[in-house]
C-alpha cells in the first residue's frame, strides 16, 4: 500500500494517535516517535521516486547534466504531490521543518537515482 503520514491528534484528552504534534493548553508539542515515522515514510517515497525516475531516464538515454535535471524535477514533482495529496497542504503538522518535505534526504535520493539511471542506461545502450 501507499505510505501513510502520521496526523496530529485533535485533543489531549483523547489517546495519542499518529500525530506529530500534540496541543496542550494552546502550545503545540512535537511527538518524536511520529516525526521519526514521517521521516521514514518520506525517505521511502523519495527513494522509490528516485529509482523510478532513474530507470525512466536511463531507458530514455538521458546523459550528463540532463539526467541530474531529470532527478531534480522528479524530486520536486514528488514533493508537491506529497504536499498536496498526502499532507493536505500543511506540512507543519507532520514535520519539524516544512522545508524537510522538499529538501530532506535529498542526497540519499540522488544516490538511488544515479544507481538506477546508470544500470538502466548501461543495460540498454552498452551491453
Amino acid at each position: 500500500g501507499s505510505p501513510k503520514f502520521a496526523k496530529r491528534p485533535v485533543e489531549v484528552t483523547k489517546r495519542l494517535g499518529k500525530g506529530s504534534m500534540l496541543s496542550l493548553d494552546g502550545a503545540e508539542l512535537l511527538l518524536p516517535s511520529n516525526l521519526q515515522h514521517n521521516n521514514k515514510q518520506l525517505t521511502l517515497v523519495r527513494s522509490w521516486s528516485a529509482i523510478v525516475a532513474g530507470v525512466v531516464s536511463g531507458m530514455m538515454g538521458v546523459e550528463g547534466l540532463s539526467g541530474v535535471l531529470a532527478f531534480v524535477l522528479a524530486n520536486f514533482l514528488m514533493s508537491f504531490l506529497v504536499f498536496f495529496f498526502a499532507l493536505g497542504g500543511d506540512p507543519k503538522k507532520y514535520f519539524y521543518k516544512p522545508r524537510d518535505l522538499f529538501m530532506g534526504q535529498f542526497m540519499s535520493g540522488l544516490q538511488s537515482f544515479v544507481l538506477s539511471w546508470t544500470i538502466a542506461y548501461d543495460y540498454l545502450y552498452c551491453f
